[in-house]
């Protein structure tokens, strides 16, 4: 798939704008479109403005900004913009008519599914492509390749032509007029081969006549255009009556839903406050549980170093009283082994240490007075 450098040329400078109201000043309506870019001519079809207006810019980038920046609206009418497409004899319509597909007559070039994602991928570079897929018609084939805007195909008419494997692409856009001119041509192709290169007087007749009559409604004057925008006009003025009433139902409407949410804000707000009620009562609940909390935490505290002082005042005082039962027992054991020596009585090994082992699981006698100690 490949597409030939194309140069610059004024087809890509001009649009064509239509619905332009009477009314309308032809500074105002110049003045609109130079938002998009500079303005190198124009021209309009009605003298007394109005009607159907050219505009050609300097720059394409200009007509892009303009075609992107659709739907356009002045006066209270809206404008339908559109790339001016050159006038050409073998689609006579195509400038005129807009359409959102294209179809490639297929004469010298095989279709199949890769075919399909080729042609899919390479007309995707124009924006959002819905279909591409093979049609039959009575007296000829193609490929349909629909889009989502009928600019992106007046893009494509103005790039002709086209290329797929080194072949020229027959395009034209998905219109009645150019289905009328293929099934005719291709009909009288077929009738020429089957009578050996005969002349079907008919079928040429037929063609040339069609081709005239496109022609002839080329030919538009301006007491037609008036015609046309004077029915546009009141079918426009229809759809603003109908746009009206749909739009005093979707107020209405919007009016019955917001009273509903008001009154659900309402309570909501009377949920909120009885909330905020508890939620003041809980944290007045908290505080005073929290102090209470506080309170009893600093009495602990108080408690446990109470608790301290007083057990290590009397574990000092256990050690003590121990210190003095262990100096007792050492006294008595020495009174004792001194009264068994003073008496010469005989006592075995093991005796004084039962009997040490036996004072010493009684209580412990008084202690003696200190005349003893000097005796």
């Amino acid at each position: 798939m490949s597409s030939y450098h194309r140069n610059i040329s004024s087809h890509y400078l001009e649009i064509c704008i239509g619905g332009v109201g009477y009314q309308t000043e032809p500074h105002t309506l110049l003045t609109y479109f130079e938002q998009f870019g500079t303005i190198d001519h124009y021209s309009f079809t009605s003298p007394n403005g109005g009607g159907i207006v050219f505009i050609t810019y300097t720059n394409p980038k200009s007509v892009d900004r303009c075609m992107t920046s659709r739907p356009h609206r002045l006066d209270g009418q809206h404008l339908y913009v559109k790339r001016a497409i050159p006038y050409n004899a073998e689609y006579p319509r195509e400038h005129i008519d807009s359409s959102r597909d294209i179809m490639i007559v297929i004469d010298s070039i095989n279709v199949d599914e890769l075919s399909l994602k080729d042609l899919r991928e390479y007309f995707s570079s124009y924006g959002t492509l819905y279909a591409c897929k093979y049609c039959h018609e009575a007296n000829f084939d193609y490929i349909l390749v629909e889009f989502a805007d009928y600019d992106q195909v007046d893009r494509i008419i103005l790039d002709k032509p086209h290329y797929f494997n080194k072949h020229e692409l027959n395009i034209m856009k998905y219109i009645a007029a150019n289905k009328i001119l293929m099934s005719l041509k291709y009909s009288t192709k077929e009738n020429s081969s089957i009578k050996e290169n005969s002349i079907d007087i008919d079928d040429e007749y037929k063609f040339l006549k069609f081709e005239l009559n496109l022609k002839k409604n080329d030919l538009i004057n301006e007491h037609d255009l008036e015609n046309e925008a004077y029915q546009l006009q009141n079918h426009l003025k229809q759809i603003i009556e109908d746009f009206n009433i749909k739009r005093k139902q979707l107020e209405d409407d919007c009016c019955e839903q917001l009273r509903k949410l008001n009154e659900n804000a309402d309570k909501t707000h009377q949920l909120q406050q009885d909330l905020e009620q508890e939620y003041a009562k809980l944290l007045v609940e908290y505080e005073s549980l929290k102090h209470e909390n506080e309170v009893l935490n600093e009495q602990y505290i108080t408690a446990e170093l109470e608790n301290f002082e007083i057990t290590s005042y009397y574990e000092q005082i256990l050690l003590e009283e121990k210190a003095k039962t262990a100096q007792y027992e050492a006294e008595y054991t020495e009174k004792l082994r001194l009264l068994y020596t003073n008496d010469s009585i005989p006592q075995s090994s093991s005796r004084p240490t039962s009997i040490t082992r036996t004072s010493t699981s009684l209580s412990p006698p008084a202690v003696p007075d200190g005349d003893d100690d000097d005796e």
